[in-house]
């Protein structure tokens, strides 16, 4: 993990070529859009590109934030985790982090959390970027790669989207429009309900 990210114009590159740049953004950009019940999950999950897993935490995640506070992801146990991770210098990164920042607002108020991981890029660096870009959700610093490794993140921006026993039940890779209509209705399914449990997601796969 650590000399993938040490080299950043090849990990750029291959990263560009997976998602090809705005072309997985738009493909995943909602056009239409109905009401949809706990039913229709799976077809809002396939929507978005989110790709269905029932998975424990590779890793107990406790990091520092750029002000020194240590947060552990048990902190949000009660709560769907939308966990990003990222880079200042990823491009990908750059235009889903903006749209991440509307649906943080939509549902800061409700049971969601947004933690995005930053890989191994100085305290000032983050801190500028989240002052540039007016972000306001958490971000936590993955100083030495571990986390990232533990994940076996092999392309950024990759997001996991957690249940609120602490489950992962999604990976997403790429940049999505996380404000769009279709990304509003899947974590307003996931927030109000008790949000497509461990159980019900091994009996799906």
């Amino acid at each position: 993990m650590k000399k993938l990210l040490a080299n950043r114009p090849a990990f750029l590159f291959f990263v560009t070529i997976v998602f090809s740049g705005f072309s997985a953004f738009y493909l995943f950009d909602d056009q239409s859009w109905a009401k949809t019940d706990s039913q229709g999950l799976d077809r809002l999950f396939g929507d978005m590109g989110v790709i269905k897993i029932a998975q424990v935490l590779p890793v107990d995640v406790r990091l520092m934030d750029p002000n020194g506070r240590p947060v552990s992801l048990s902190n949000f146990r009660g709560k769907i985790v939308f966990l990003n991770f990222w880079t200042t210098w990823c491009f990908d990164c750059r235009i889903e982090m903006p749209h991440m920042e509307k649906l943080h607002q939509k549902f800061k108020n409700k049971d969601f959390a947004m933690v995005a991981i930053n890989l191994q890029e100085p305290v000032s660096q983050v801190k500028q970027f989240f002052k540039d870009y007016k972000l306001n959700f958490t971000t936590l610093l993955d100083s030495d790669g571990e986390v990232g490794a533990r994940f076996r993140i092999t392309a950024i921006p990759t997001t996991f989207i957690l249940n609120k026993e602490g489950i992962i039940i999604g990976k997403v890779l790429g940049p999505r429009k996380w404000d769009g209509k279709k990304a509003f209705a899947l974590f307003e399914n996931l927030t109000n309900e008790s949000g497509a449990t461990t159980s019900s997601l091994r009996s799906a796969q």
